[in-house]
């Protein structure tokens, strides 16, 4: 980051996490949306490896919160080191991990902290739309990686459809999810964020649209991606 004052804006808002920081494996709680969606983001990781396999990659989760995803990719034999600026996420997961005897290295810190490691796979699943500045984080993404390494990742797009279903609908009508969890400004067009990869010197960049089922609490692929989407990049 280019400077203290830079690197305290490009953090999630503490406030709303901090509040829901015991629910975090409740899976019928706040994050039960976040659950659910859990299935379908570990079978598009897998998908994108070409080996299918995620049996000791070093993998670095970005916002791991508390450590939902985290958990499911050391079970499938990754070396995870899962990093939340929020605190109290960072002791939840670290506590669950315990008690599943699960081996995952968590830290409480920004990424620009982390020097001198190499990954083979970044995940960063619903962070950078909380981001103020989320070309620092691929900027600094790519120094993490090693060569053709993977960057997966997925984001809410910035359209009126995002608008009236990811906040009015499941923030202030539905109540799937916090109120104020969502800023639409900082929501991110997937053009926009194909540009900062390039940006960066990363290719490939793809998207795939995603749709979730609030009655049965479900996701699934989707041709539409003006609500929600994954995507991905790989290091030149």
């Amino acid at each position: 980051m280019k400077s203290k004052k830079l690197k305290k804006k490009n953090q999630e808002n503490p406030n709303v996490f901090d509040q829901l920081s015991e629910e975090w494996w409740d899976e019928n709680g706040a994050f039960k949306a976040l659950h659910s969606f859990n299935i379908l983001r570990l079978k598009y990781i897998k998908s994108s490896i070409p080996s299918n396999s995620l049996k000791n990659l070093k993998i670095l989760d970005i916002g791991c919160g508390g450590g939902i995803l985290c958990e499911p990719l050391a079970r499938l034999g990754a070396k995870v080191t899962g990093i939340d600026t929020n605190k109290k996420a960072i002791d939840v997961a670290k506590k669950h991990a315990k008690k599943s005897g699960l081996k995952i290295n968590y830290k409480n810190l920004d990424l620009t902290k982390i020097q001198g490691q190499k990954f083979n796979l970044i995940t960063c699943m619903e962070v950078l739309e909380h981001m103020e500045y989320p070309a620092e984080i691929i900027k600094k993404s790519n120094e993490l990686l090693e060569k053709n390494g993977l960057f997966l990742g997925s984001t809410i797009n910035k359209t009126i459809s995002s608008y009236i279903f990811a906040i009015v609908g499941a923030e202030k009508i539905a109540k799937l999810i916090p109120k104020g969890t969502h800023e639409w400004k900082k929501l991110i067009k997937p053009n926009y964020l194909k540009k900062l990869f390039f940006l960066y010197n990363f290719h490939n960049f793809n998207k795939y649209g995603v749709l979730y089922n609030p009655i049965t609490n479900t996701w699934s692929y989707s041709i539409f991606s003006n609500i929600n989407y994954f995507f991905s990049a790989s290091k030149s």
